[in-house]
């Protein structure tokens, strides 16, 4: 099962503490692809402004699908590092 919100996975997270987060982000996701390619501080950053149409484009999401993914990516890398 896979998360679809940051609220979603945090559930997950915790319901499964032995898990690594990134087991709860699909594979082919905009949030996967961030988690394996970016650091809390790039994704916070992120988070703090506007989605970035390029992404959106590439990735065919939403705004605020890139926003959530984005948001995911931030929560499990925040968990990975804080373990």
């Amino acid at each position: 099962m896979f998360a679809k919100t940051a609220n979603e996975l945090r559930s997950m997270m915790a319901r499964n503490p032995e898990c690594s987060p990134s087991t709860f982000l699909m594979d082919n996701s905009f949030a996967a692809w961030c988690y394996d390619n970016h650091n809390t501080t790039w994704l916070r950053s992120a988070f703090n402004r506007d989605p970035d149409p390029k992404d959106c484009k590439q990735w065919g999401i939403t705004p605020l699908e890139w926003k959530e993914n984005v948001a995911m990516a931030l929560v499990a890398v925040a968990e990975t590092f804080r373990s």
